[in-house]
Order: structure tokens, then C-alpha cells, then sequence
């Protein structure tokens, strides 16, 4: 009986660590993807005033769900807007200390998939030939990691696709966070997405966090050299402690300056990684 017992302890210490340390792991998986990865090329203008990286891609997903993936990796907020007919995604900020201007472009909607582009804008204005030299190829790590999910693809010929599906899916990526105009119903976006499943996670070489809802509770787990854990007595609280501890990361392109309440929250809501 002491025997089973012992095995039957030891068979759920495991499998808690494996869902525990699944985040670092994961990570790890994607850096030795992405590293692999042979850097994009970085254009230099004319003059050397801007380094321009760019890519082409297809994806099946509707536009706002690569604009939320990008915010993600950038953590800007890229607001929809139609310029002519075409639908884009554009933010601007400083980037590790350079000047940064981002757009996605909806390119055309495809039978059973969608093209788009994604192009990034580092401005070297006051950088001597060298620094210019090294800040471009750092845009281009950068620009890969950024980008390390999609697969990069030609170019499509203007007018390709279906004008219709276009329009409908501009529709959808204008109005598809209407409902999500104030920081309590992102909150409760978020709320809910835990409810259902979702994680939040940091991880590093020495361990990490892991944020999430269970037994009837919010709980916080941080494993690896300094393993602890804290079980939150009610959503005000915890919600509290979010915004805390999502301070720094939701504002790094502003800081010591924060963003504003709304857009660390949306930022936040980017954070949150659905059920798998």
C-alpha cells in the first residue's frame, strides 16, 4: 500500500512539473527554430537615413488575427485602417532606442488562403557608416524573430483575389474588438480567458512564471531556482497584481514613461495564450 502510494506521489509530482515547465520548453523549441533561420536581408535607403526589412507572406487567418500575433511580438498596438481600398496596420515608436515604423498590409484574399505583408522601418538618422551598418543587421535579427512564424512567399500581382471576401474580412478586422473600448471589458476578456483555460507565461534560463486559473482560484507559480507559489483571494485583487507585474513589459518601448491603462491591458490580452 506505502508502495503505491509513493508511486502514485511521485506520478503526479511529475506530470505537475511537465505542465509547469511545458512554457520554457516551448520556448526553447522556438528559439532553436527561429535562430536557425538565415537572417532576412536589410535594405539601406540612398542617403542611409533608414534600414527597411520586409517580408511577404500567406497565412489562411483573417487579418486582425496576424495584426493580434504581431502586437504580441512587438508589443505596439497596431490599429486597423482602410487607405484607399487596401487594409492596414500601422504603429510607430521607438524600438531599443531607435525610431521604429511597422505596417501590415492585407494584400488580397485568396481561395483558401490570404497574402499579406509586413514591413519595418528603422530611421538611422545622426549614425556614422558603421553604426548604420550594425543597426541594420541588428533590424534584420530582430525582424526575424518578429516574423518567425510565417513562411516568407512571392509577392501577389495587384488585383489578385476575391474583391468580395476582401471586403468582408476588412469588415470583420475593423469591428472585431468594437466590444473592448474600456479597461473593464478587457479585463474581463482577459478573466475569461483563464477561466477557459489560458495561460500566462514567462520563461528563462532559469525557470519562470506561470499565471493561471484553477480549483476556483487565480494562482501564480514561479519554478526553477526560486520556486514559490501564491493562490490570489479575489479577482480584484488579482487584476491588481497583473497590471503590476506586466508594468514594465507592456510599456518597455515608453519607459520610464507608461502607456496608457487601455493599451497595457489589450497588450496584456495579447499575452494571454488560449488553451492548447
Amino acid at each position: 500500500m506505502h508502495l503505491l502510494l509513493f508511486i502514485a506521489v511521485i506520478a503526479v509530482t511529475v506530470a505537475v512539473v511537465l505542465v509547469i515547465d511545458a512554457p520554457r520548453r516551448r520556448a526553447l523549441a522556438a528559439d532553436a527554430e527561429f535562430s536557425s533561420r538565415p537572417l532576412p536581408p536589410a535594405h539601406l535607403s540612398a542617403q542611409g537615413m533608414e534600414a527597411t526589412c520586409e517580408i511577404h507572406f500567406r497565412d489562411p487567418r483573417p487579418p486582425h488575427a496576424i495584426q493580434f500575433e504581431l502586437e504580441r511580438e512587438l508589443m505596439l498596438l497596431l490599429p486597423p485602417a482602410v487607405e484607399g481600398d487596401t487594409l492596414l496596420f500601422r504603429a510607430a515608436s521607438r524600438v531599443y532606442s531607435s525610431p521604429h515604423a511597422f505596417t501590415l498590409r492585407f494584400e488580397a484574399a485568396l481561395p483558401s488562403t490570404n497574402a499579406y505583408s509586413f514591413r519595418a522601418v528603422m530611421t538611422l538618422d545622426g549614425k556614422t557608416s558603421a553604426e548604420r551598418e550594425a543597426s541594420a543587421k541588428s533590424l534584420a535579427s530582430w525582424f526575424r524573430l518578429w516574423t518567425r512564424h510565417f513562411q516568407p512567399a512571392d509577392a501577389v500581382p495587384p488585383g489578385t483575389g476575391s474583391h468580395e471576401l476582401y471586403r468582408t474580412l476588412v469588415t470583420q478586422a475593423l469591428n472585431a474588438e468594437a466590444h473592448l473600448g474600456t479597461v473593464a471589458a478587457v479585463q474581463q476578456a482577459i478573466v475569461a480567458g483563464l477561466r477557459a483555460g489560458g495561460t500566462y507565461s514567462t520563461a528563462h534560463k532559469e525557470g519562470g512564471t506561470v499565471i493561471r486559473y484553477s480549483w476556483g482560484h487565480f494562482q501564480r507559480a514561479d519554478y526553477g531556482e526560486w520556486s514559490t507559489s501564491e493562490r490570489f483571494v479575489s479577482e480584484t485583487v488579482f487584476l491588481a497584481f497583473l497590471r503590476k507585474f506586466f508594468d514594465w513589459h507592456t510599456s518597455q518601448h515608453t519607459y520610464p514613461e507608461r502607456v496608457p491603462d487601455l493599451v497595457a491591458w489589450k497588450l496584456m490580452l495579447r499575452l494571454l495564450e488560449p488553451k492548447r
